[in-house]
């Protein structure tokens, strides 16, 4: 490795990738041209830029271009990402979000929306179709739901956001979204009220029948007649067949 110790080599690599990283707060390194360092750093940050401009258009454009590339600026020179894959970079940056000032309120709500479509398509999760029934009976049997199901609370509207609406003040009550891939593979978001997202948490958390499920829902919820609920809700699990959020019930072993 001719006469450059490993620790002069290291400090050069560290110098290198940082001046990347933050050219205006860290030194060039040494022998090596202006010119050349600028398209390193150019490509690379522009790889990093495109790839979470990818996941959060809607953030982007809220934002306008100099907020955005600040902030995407911000987290390529400041924050340590944990993942060497460059699917996991949206996430690390939302993470990078989380601790950041001066954002409007809104902000990190609507990128978690916007990074949920991401993970739900990548989700690497599958259902046993031999252990399902799909014309069988989920409220006499326990429901099986899509494998890529999840339910997220939100304080703002984060699905009606855009350059014209910008909700400065937390909703009254809070937004309920259920995001899966349906039987074809495609991302879909379906607005819930309180109820229906309980009641698809029963159905996630414990392995119960539909009826059992409406039961224990209507527990919890003394305040309403009970016959509604289970009328309620087996309309409900009818329709959340249709769309593809339930896709049978568990087959008798």
């Amino acid at each position: 490795m001719s006469d450059v110790g490993l620790s002069d080599l290291t400090a050069y690599q560290l110098a290198f990738t940082a001046h990347i990283r933050d050219p205006k707060n860290n030194v060039r390194p040494k022998n090596v041209l202006a010119k050349r360092m600028r398209v390193y750093t150019e490509i690379v940050f522009n790889n990093i830029e495109s790839s979470v401009a990818a996941c959060f258009p809607v953030t982007q454009k809220v934002l306008g271009k100099r907020a955005w590339l600040k902030l995407v600026r911000g987290f390529f020179a400041n924050h340590s990402a944990q993942s060497p894959m460059f699917r996991d970079i949206p996430k690390s940056f939302l993470d990078y979000l989380e601790t950041c000032d001066g954002l409007p309120p809104y902000l990190t709500s609507l990128a978690h929306y916007e990074w949920v479509e991401l993970a739900v398509a990548v989700a690497d999760v599958s259902v046993d179709i031999e252990a399902i029934d799909i014309a069988g009976d989920y409220l006499a049997k326990a429901p099986v739901l899509s494998a890529s199901l999840a339910v997220h609370q939100y304080d703002y509207p984060v699905q009606q956001i855009s350059p014209l609406l910008k909700p400065f003040e937390p909703l009254a009550e809070p937004v309920y979204l259920l995001v899966f891939r349906d039987i074809e593979d495609t991302v879909r978001f379906i607005e819930l009220n309180s109820v229906t997202a309980r009641l698809v948490g029963i159905l996630q958390e414990e392995q119960l029948t539909g009826q059992q499920a409406l039961e224990k829902l209507a527990n919890e919820m003394p305040h309403i007649e009970p016959q509604l609920i289970y009328t309620f809700g087996a309309e409900l699990m009818q329709d959340l067949k249709l769309q593809d959020v339930i896709l049978g019930s568990k087959r008798s072993q």
